[in-house]
């Protein structure tokens, strides 16, 4: 064991210098090591993150679309249901006009019955 003194007082280890500085070092490469792992993780975590966003807003999106294309098509159904309803009652208007030339005729026959 060699002994350095410092100054006139203290005489230092040397060997247990050279110790301290590499068991530093070592340290030192594991840090690296741990921060350089930690950032390909947080990384990978954000990038799936991101990715997974992107998949929800295109479900999202795709759903949407979906349910206006549904809509649409149960709005153009309904108009085509109405248009036929409203040629339906177009004869309706016609028969009614029929009913009452009927109703005048049988209330003009009963009267000349009396």
């Amino acid at each position: 064991m060699q002994r350095m003194p410092i100054g006139n007082s203290i005489p230092i280890d040397v060997s247990l210098l050279e110790d301290i500085e590499q068991s530093a070092l070592q340290l030192s490469a594991q840090l690296d090591t741990l921060v350089t792992s930690l950032q390909e993780n947080l990384q990978r975590a954000a990038t799936t993150t991101l990715e997974s966003i992107k998949v929800y807003e295109r479900s999202l999106v795709q759903g949407v679309c979906a349910q206006v294309e549904a809509c649409v098509d149960q709005t153009t159904d309904l108009i085509s249901r109405c248009d036929e309803m409203d040629k339906d009652m177009a004869s309706i208007a016609a028969l009614a006009a029929k009913v009452k030339h009927i109703k005048h005729a049988v209330d003009v026959l009963a009267a000349s019955i009396k």
